[in-house]
């Protein structure tokens, strides 16, 4: 107890003592301290939790504002929801905390911390999304923000980054236990809620508690809500790069997926599935593997009716007479296109779509017997986008919606 009550000394002497220009040093259960910048508006701090006098620092962390009315409340609700949902998506906070310097002569006095904010406190991250962006908006004179694990978006085939590709399946699952907890986040709109930590992409500040809504519909709606915030916010940081869905033809497709599904009652857990498993969030395996899906309901008695009057809608008609296209098209200056067309001698194919469907479900096949004369499944992939561009998009909207 002697040596609690010296350490609350300590802290109550370092708080009236403190006379820096940037710094805030503050008591409560934790001694704290992070650095401000007046001359800028910021959303978060960077500081320090210490636990004793001469002890370690508990963790580099970042204070997170909290705003809007009733900050007070709202800094203990959304701190105590975001524990309850951390996981591998949802970054731990460690408290929450109000803050406020009356004794920096350097300090305007109508900023922020004349007043006091709320605060919480979260393990260290790099860049929330809202800041990230701006360093990687594209600068005039070619001037260039550095980040390869992250940058470009789309990648020189036209497929998504594998950062990006990864995060959003992440962020789908990790909203999903948010949900699984009675919980929903609320805010996924804002950018300043998704943070950079050890390469990865997680989420603060859950809002929602879905025990106080008044009905299964209602909370079935701010779940839906959720991911579609996901994907509104992936649509505006996308186009703030310079990657307009409008002129990516997979992307395009993506997010006309997410908006057609938007209008369908489907139950949550059957929309959620759909969703994760569109052909623009897959790798390149996982996407030939629906071919080979798609082809085994086709031959099944129980199924194929259905996927025949899909292949035969007018919809395809860019892909009738498919091998004539192909044929033409296909020369012997790459691996992939010398095996794509080895595999198209093999076997005896029509022009019409049912064949095609057939062909590309042998492709993966012969790829397992004769994989390296074809380089990698990536190397197929691109192949098949090369010649087949937004095949499989249209199947998977045509028979997953």
């Amino acid at each position: 107890m002697q040596d609690q009550k010296e350490f609350f000394h300590f802290v109550e002497t370092l708080h009236a003592e403190n006379n820096k220009h940037n710094q805030v040093i503050g008591s409560g259960v934790y001694l704290y301290s992070f650095k401000f910048n007046p001359n800028i508006s910021q959303e978060f701090y960077e500081g320090y939790l210490y636990f004793e006098r001469d002890g370690q620092k508990v963790q580099n962390v970042a204070f997170v504002k909290v705003v809007g009315e009733h900050a007070d409340v709202k800094a203990i609700e959304v701190f105590h929801r975001t524990r309850t949902a951390i996981d591998d998506v949802v970054l731990r906070p460690w408290t929450y905390l109000f803050s406020q310097q009356k004794d920096f002569s350097e300090l305007p006095h109508d900023t922020e911390l004349r007043k006091g904010i709320w605060s919480l406190c979260y393990d260290r991250f790099e860049h929330n999304l809202k800041d990230w962006t701006k360093l990687a908006k594209p600068k005039p004179k070619g001037i260039a923000y550095n980040d390869k694990l992250k940058l470009p978006i789309k990648t020189c085939d036209g497929r998504l980054n594998d950062f990006w590709r990864d995060s959003i399946s992440e962020l789908i699952s990790g909203v999903g236990r948010i949900h699984s907890k009675g919980l929903y986040h609320g805010k996924l709109r804002l950018r300043s809620n998704y943070v950079f930590i050890n390469e990865c992409m997680k989420i603060i500040n859950v809002e929602g508690s879905l025990d106080e809504l008044k009905s299964d519909d209602e909370r079935c709606t701010e779940k839906k809500k959720d991911i579609f915030d996901i994907f509104w916010m992936l649509d505006q940081v996308f186009q703030s790069l310079g990657e307009n869905k409008n002129n990516w033809l997979e992307c395009r497709h993506f997010f006309e997926f997410v908006k057609d599904s938007r209008t369908l009652k489907l139950r949550y857990d059957d929309f959620i599935k759909k969703v994760a498993g569109h052909p623009f969030l897959l790798s390149a395996d996982k996407r030939i593997n629906l071919f080979d899906d798609y082809e085994c309901k086709r031959t099944d008695e129980t199924t194929g009716e259905d996927i025949k009057l899909v292949l035969g809608s007018s919809e395809f008609d860019t892909f009738k007479s498919w091998n004539n296209a192909f044929l033409a098209s296909t020369g012997t200056s790459t691996n992939v296109d010398n095996f794509m067309l080895g595999v198209y001698n093999h076997g005896k194919y029509s022009g019409d779509v049912e064949d095609l469907l057939r062909y590309l479900r042998n492709l993966k096949h012969h790829y397992h017997q004769h994989g390296l004369a074809a380089g990698s499944m990536v190397d197929v992939d691109r192949g098949l986008s090369k010649h087949f561009g937004g095949f499989l998009e249209l199947l998977y909207k045509k028979l997953e919606v």
